[in-house]
């Protein structure tokens, strides 16, 4: 807090290289302060993107039939968060940024309402009949692809809907990696896991954690 301080910071998230900083989720700006190479690479066109969706909403599907009703209240180490909330949230994130859309704010408030909402589907039936929902609505919207450009005001700073949606098939990834880092410690092999060549045109962290 005193470094960003000194900087004259008074906002998060915020990325710091030296005596540069960039603060929010300003892709051009990222670049800049950190030499990012961005040659052959750009936002994923609206058919991609749902290809890439149907691609994690199955492998979802196929994670959360796995699990009992036991397993599905099983608490991931580190972060205490049950299975039912990793992957009811891995579908439900691609809707904030359609609410977004329809709002014009992206709020952490919205980032974090998961945690209460997915107690509120219990069997992996509900689970999943939500996903089958998502999906839908999620296909119905990047039929519009005009939709994506928008901006909207974000805890994170202004931001395209169209990074939102990619954040959030990032993120829905980033949730598969662990469920699949998570099943063998509840004896599990994970069911025709997410191969990363199969989504190797998504951002994806490097790291697990």
């Amino acid at each position: 807090m005193a470094e960003l301080a000194a900087l004259g910071v008074k906002s998060l998230p915020v990325s710091v290289r030296g005596d540069k900083f960039v603060v929010g989720y300003n892709v051009q700006e990222l670049c800049e302060v950190f030499e990012i190479e961005t040659k052959g690479s750009g936002p994923l066109h609206p058919d991609k993107m749902m290809e890439r969706y149907r691609l994690v909403f199955g492998a979802l599907r196929r994670a959360v039939n796995q699990l009992s009703l036991e397993q599905l209240d099983w608490i991931s180490p580190g972060r205490p968060r049950s299975m039912r909330q990793l992957l009811w949230h891995s579908f439900e994130r691609p809707v904030l940024g359609i609410e977004a859309y329809e709002s014009g704010e992206y709020t952490e408030q919205m980032v974090r309402r998961y945690e209460e909402l997915a107690q509120n589907y219990r069997t992996t039936s509900d689970i999943c009949a939500y996903g089958d929902k998502i999906e839908e609505k999620l296909a119905e919207f990047l039929k519009h692809g005009d939709r994506l450009a928008k901006k909207v005001q974000s805890y994170m700073g202004p931001i395209t809907v169209h990074e939102l949606l990619e954040l959030a098939l990032g993120h829905g990834i980033q949730h598969l990696r662990h469920a699949y880092h998570y099943f063998p410690m509840m004896g599990i092999a994970p069911d025709r896991p997410l191969d990363p060549k199969e989504y190797a045109d998504v951002p994806v962290p490097d790291d697990l954690f």
